[in-house]
């Protein structure tokens, strides 16, 4: 992580996103600009926080750990996007894990500070409720998703949301033997079977496979198998 030492920006992304009107109490001096790079760990699953962040640029992927230490997603996120509310809420630990898929910037403000200032506000505390309310359905859709879609749509939606970026921008992106049974977990099935499902849209021109890498070949068949990305 990297503090970007520039208030005026600070101003732009309040403006921009709108909450100027929830924080118009905030000393924006106490609201710091971080830059976190492509892979690197936002919020750690079980880790104290404190700080809620705002997604202001770039994209994340959210998961969690099972018991038998298996990642497995719950959703991607674009900007804007705000993290660390239902910890805040709660007052507790982190209780999902937070990653940067492309390079991020996120706007920081310690819970203290915020608690002191604005946490009996009512309309912060709607745009809480607002927030928190959305997550829940979220939790509750991905539930369903991994019960009733099968292993392609779940890895076609995988695949769409790590080959974007938040402008939806087409990329490469590096899958190797590691690379596919961390995936395999993360989607709910087999290193074996995703190796078949795989295979089955590289018969169908859909994807390509070579050098370790895969590459998208028809970005629509993706998008229409991935009936509007199950995790965005």
């Amino acid at each position: 992580m990297k503090i970007i030492d520039n208030q005026s920006l600070v101003y732009s992304y309040l403006e921009t996103n709108q909450l100027h009107e929830y924080f118009s109490r905030v000393d924006v001096n106490k609201i710091k600009l971080c830059r976190f790079d492509k892979g690197e760990m936002m919020i750690t699953a079980g880790e104290p926080l404190q700080e809620m962040l705002f997604l202001v640029e770039g994209k994340v992927k959210i998961f969690t750990v099972t018991a038998e230490d298996k990642r497995l997603i719950i959703r991607f996120l674009k900007a804007f996007a705000m993290l660390g509310d239902i910890e805040f809420a709660n007052e507790e630990n982190a209780i999902t894990s937070v990653e940067a898929i492309t390079d991020c910037l996120v706007l920081s403000i310690p819970y203290n500070y915020l608690k002191e200032t604005i946490g009996k506000n009512p309309s912060f505390l709607y745009f809480l409720l607002q927030s928190i309310s959305h997550k829940f359905r979220t939790k509750t859709n991905f539930t369903t998703f991994n019960v009733l879609y099968p292993v392609e749509v779940r890895f076609a939606s995988y695949l769409l949301s790590i080959s974007t970026d938040s402008k939806g921008t087409v990329f490469r992106e590096e899958m190797k033997h590691s690379s596919l049974a961390d995936i395999a977990d993360m989607i709910g099935t087999s290193y074996r079977h995703l190796n078949r499902v795989i295979q089955k849209l590289c018969n169908e021109q859909v994807i390509e496979r070579a050098k370790g890498s895969i590459h998208i070949k028809n970005l629509q068949k993706l998008r229409d198998l991935a009936k509007d990305n199950i995790y965005e």
